[in-house]
């Protein structure tokens, strides 16, 4: 198999969060004469923008929403009349999931933020692999939590390390701050925008020639390419972001849309947390899933296991089956006014 640089330095600075499945698999994308195979997810939080979204100029003239561990309000109805209960139908699929959040994210305050306050993100990630050795297997026995402060307008960051505040003048991560911010609150349209970026994505750096061209050019993705980037695109986006909730439940609507996704009820996060799963086979054999609570609608956290033993005949990944290659729940997110500052 091999190790990549970026491996290797993980490897030795445990500390350091890991790597992001969709962001290795991206870089894969470019690299290989065809993309069969992700990788664990490239992840330190800071200075790495694999997929851009230059397309996108909306800037943070917008609200954003506190939508992790806060009380969920019903607003006051119309005459002063107290507010009607709101009476949600069961989760019994990706879409009922989809209508839910968004029905309740209708109800729930909105806190505006300046684009110079912080968004705190807390979460507990799970040691997958420790120096080239085997894939996680069951529940893990290391975990760590992992803070980061990241600027709305993406121009700072910082992290903790060692006990210490480091502090960065600027944060790229996969899906920059205000593109997540432009996305759409219609499903349907916040999908056709990750397809275009996908794609674009995709065109700029260059996929794989086309042999059956006289005069090679770049092949378009396959549909399966598109719908795994599509569905990593917009896990991301949830993982590394405070969210408003009109946001975050259309983003549930919209991986309902990307064929493949399933859904599976009674889950259990990293954090033990009951909830449900929205779910996608990658190439029949890696499982890309996020953890939902079937209560508040709150993101909870990914998991990316094998599903069925996989040997990748260049070399990049050969996995077993119940093999994990990426693990974490998102325990508290904010938005504050500094770096270090707690909520």
């Amino acid at each position: 198999m091999n190790i990549d640089e970026i491996t290797a330095f993980r490897d030795g600075r445990p500390e350091v969060p890991p790597y992001d499945p969709a962001a290795k698999a991206r870089l894969h994308l470019r690299l290989a004469d065809a993309w069969t195979a992700p990788a664990p997810r490239p992840h330190r939080f800071g200075r790495r923008r694999l997929l851009t979204v230059g397309a996108l100029t909306a800037t943070l003239a917008v609200g954003i929403t506190l939508v992790q561990n806060i009380e969920l309000r019903e607003r006051p109805a119309a005459g002063g009349h107290p507010p009607r209960p709101l009476v949600l139908g069961p989760v019994a699929n990706a879409e009922s999931l989809a209508r839910n959040a968004a029905a309740k994210a209708a109800d729930q305050p909105d806190i505006a933020a300046d684009p110079t306050r912080w968004a705190y993100v807390k979460r507990l990630n799970a040691r997958t692999r420790q120096d080239g050795g085997q894939w996680l297997t069951g529940f893990p026995k290391v975990t760590t939590v992992h803070e980061q402060w990241r600027r709305l307008d993406d121009k700072g960051f910082a992290f903790m390390e060692d006990g210490r505040l480091k502090t960065e003048d600027e944060s790229e991560f996969e899906v920059a701050y205000p593109d997540i911010l432009s996305l759409p609150t219609d499903p349907a349209e916040l999908l056709a925008r990750v397809y275009e970026e996908v794609d674009a994505e995709a065109a700029a750096r260059g996929h794989r020639p086309d042999p059956r061209m006289k005069t090679p050019e770049p092949a378009a993705l396959t549909d399966e390419e598109r719908n795994t980037l599509a569905f990593q695109y917009i896990g991301q986006c949830m993982r590394d972001a405070v969210l408003p909730s009109r946001l975050r439940a259309a983003m549930y609507g919209a991986m309902a849309k990307i064929p493949g996704v399933r859904y599976e009820a009674g889950a259990s996060d990293l954090a033990k947390r009951p909830g449900v799963t929205l779910y996608r086979l990658e190439h029949d054999y890696l499982r890309d899933e996020i953890f939902v609570d079937s209560g508040t609608y709150e993101y909870l956290g990914y998991r990316t296991i094998a599903v069925r033993d996989h040997d990748d005949p260049r070399g990049h990944i050969s996995l077993k089956k119940g093999e994990i290659t990426g693990w974490d729940a998102l325990l508290r997110t904010a938005v504050v006014d500094r770096p270090g500052e707690r909520p």
